[in-house]
């Protein structure tokens, strides 16, 4: 792919993503005192009007890894190092690695050491952040808690079935719910397996893998974007929240962010060269590229489908950048937030929609910093400034392509 991205333009992006790395350095959460667990997580959100901060859960932390080990790659800034090493020990404290206990071993607890569940592809977010820990450092502790969770979604897949929702822990029970199976960004939860096999070559992390691309494409809509799920036969369209819910009719139905299913797909082209794969990420990149009236709704909408545009462009020879440029200013820096002199806003973007409108401290979205939105847009501009790739969101993990 060629692009006409000039060199300000790269440069200016590269400033802004390292800036949304100073935000996971600066925002982490410090309680009143050494003995606050709490203290050395990173945020879920702040809210600027109340200085409140709401602690993350273990995908939090994994997004936050995938900027900073980014950040690190890059720049070799040590400060970047060592936010991510402590994010990294609250994911390792989130695992279960009792040998004694095989039915969870391998999970991540959602919430906090004591949560009584974990869900699959939010610690599929966690996990792909240890590899990502794992190939800036080689330190073998981060790719054996990787390895463990992907071992655990080979234990616990079979042909003919999607890969498990969530387990739960004492007793410990490996639940697969339909409804949230027949969900598309479900299929995420394989988006590590793809990372590890990019690592260690082991063929027995595939398997899961393509057959969780294939389900993501029964999700496709005929003209390129997808559903939200596979089947919309007697599923009342949703409301609008973080991931869909948006337009007329049934465009609700549409996936605005889907938690990187275009990572699954392009990596099992890579797997298996079939075009199926790539002919679906290219028509849903030419959908997303058509769209110049866009509900600006979610907010993480915009940084999300440029990804997905950018990478899909990369591997089919594909310049979809005039149409990420001509969007850029008002779907990503201008929810840059800058100037405030509060280390846990600045550098860090607005806008929360996850309990439709707002967060739980009530507002607007734009009152809220969020991890889930610089972690999206950090992964955008790494991308155009030509230095980055968008790590554990990225089919070329931390490798630039060539």
């Amino acid at each position: 792919m060629t692009s006409s991205i000039s060199k300000q333009v790269k440069q200016d992006c590269l400033a802004r993503a390292l800036k949304a790395a100073d935000w996971f350095v600066n925002s982490r959460y410090q309680g009143d005192h050494r003995f606050d667990a709490n203290t050395g997580r990173c945020l879920y959100y702040y809210f600027m009007p109340e200085r409140r901060s709401l602690p993350g859960i273990n995908w939090s932390h994994g997004r936050a890894l995938f900027v900073l080990t980014e950040a690190c790659k890059i720049s070799g800034d040590a400060r970047y190092l060592e936010a991510a090493r402590g994010y990294g020990r609250f994911i390792r404290a989130l695992q279960q690695l009792d040998p004694n206990r095989p039915v969870s071993h391998g999970v991540f607890a959602e919430e906090n050491p004591t949560c009584t569940y974990g869900g699959i592809l939010d610690g599929a977010q966690a996990a792909s952040g240890l590899l990502m820990l794992y190939r800036v450092t080689g330190e073998e502790g981060w790719l054996r808690g990787g390895r463990a969770f992907c071992d655990w979604l080979v234990r616990n897949w079979r042909p003919g079935t999607a890969l498990p929702a969530r387990v739960r822990f004492d007793p410990d029970t490996v639940e697969s719910d339909p409804g949230w199976l027949n969900k598309c960004m479900h299929h995420c939860s394989a988006i590590p397996l793809w990372h590890l096999y990019s690592i260690t070559g082991e063929g027995r992390y595939v398997p899961p893998l393509l057959d969780a691309a294939d389900r993501i494409l029964r999700c496709q809509r005929p003209e390129g974007p997808f559903n939200f799920v596979e089947s919309t036969e007697g599923v009342e369209p949703p409301k609008p929240n973080h991931h869909e819910g948006y337009g007329a009719g049934d465009e609700r139905f549409i996936i605005r962010n889907d938690d990187g299913i275009v990572t699954v797909v392009l990596a099992a082209y890579k797997v298996t060269g079939e075009s199926k794969y790539l002919d679906a990420m290219v028509r849903y990149a030419d959908w997303i590229t058509a769209q110049e009236e866009m509900p600006v709704r979610p907010f993480v909408a915009f940084p999300v489908q440029a990804n997905n545009a950018w990478d899909t462009g990369l591997v089919a020879g594909k310049d979809y950048s005039g149409w990420i440029l001509r969007h850029l200013e008002a779907r990503s820096f201008t929810l840059q937030v800058a100037g405030t002199g509060d280390p846990r806003a600045d550098g860090g973007f607005r806008g929360e929609d996850e309990e439709g409108n707002a967060g739980i401290y009530g507002g607007e979205g734009t009152d809220y910093v969020l991890t889930r939105g610089t972690c999206y847009q950090a992964g955008l501009l790494f991308r155009l400034s030509g230095r980055g790739t968008g790590a554990g969101f990225s089919v070329f993990g931390l490798d630039r392509p060539k």
